[in-house]
């Protein structure tokens, strides 16, 4: 049986007792959204979620802090809103970082990514690992409907780390290496 990167993580966690350990952190009791929660939501602009994310939110909604609220709804900005949250938190506390402004900041990092059109995209940002941040980037989906997540390290270099939501759960949870 082909299992998607996902479902094997469910199933060793289930194996586990519902337990797993993350690149930081000790994951226990998931907390899954109900099918009626999980069927209604979509991306802001109505786009279906991938796979990968549905088959998670029926295991765990609440490791990764990926919904809020009632009923549930996506934590999903576009990147630029997110890169501009970082660009104000580093021109504040990094000395480095206070020659520019956070305009030139958040064009420099637009300029750095795969892609400056992702910038553009809703992207919802992921448990960070060390010096590396990750976000589900919902920019062009691939044929199967899943969107990859895009890598970030030390905030100024930027690739496509995972294929899927599927496989950052895979490395996260230590069942497989990046590509």
């Amino acid at each position: 049986m082909n299992l998607s990167a996902t479902k094997q993580v469910i199933e060793h966690l289930v194996q586990h007792g519902g337990r797993g350990k993350g690149w930081f952190h000790q994951h226990q009791d998931p907390r899954p959204l109900d099918a009626q929660s999980i069927n209604a939501l979509t991306l802001p602009d109505a786009r279906p979620l991938p796979p990968s994310l549905r088959e998670w939110l029926a295991f765990d909604a609440s490791w990764f802090r990926l919904a809020k609220g009632t009923p549930p709804e996506l934590e999903v900005r576009p990147l630029r809103d997110i890169l501009t949250g970082w660009s104000r938190a580093m021109t504040k506390h990094a000395p480095a970082a206070e020659s520019f402004t956070e305009e030139q900041l958040v064009q420099a990092w637009v300029d750095l990514l795969p892609d400056p059109t992702m910038a553009n995209a809703l992207a919802l940002e992921l448990l960070p690992s060390g010096s590396q941040e990750h976000l589900l980037l919902f920019h062009k989906a691939n044929r199967r409907g899943e969107y990859p997540v895009l890598g970030c390290h030390n905030r100024f270099e930027f690739w496509l780390k995972y294929k899927s939501f599927g496989d950052y759960l895979s490395h996260y949870f230590g069942l497989s290496e990046p590509d």
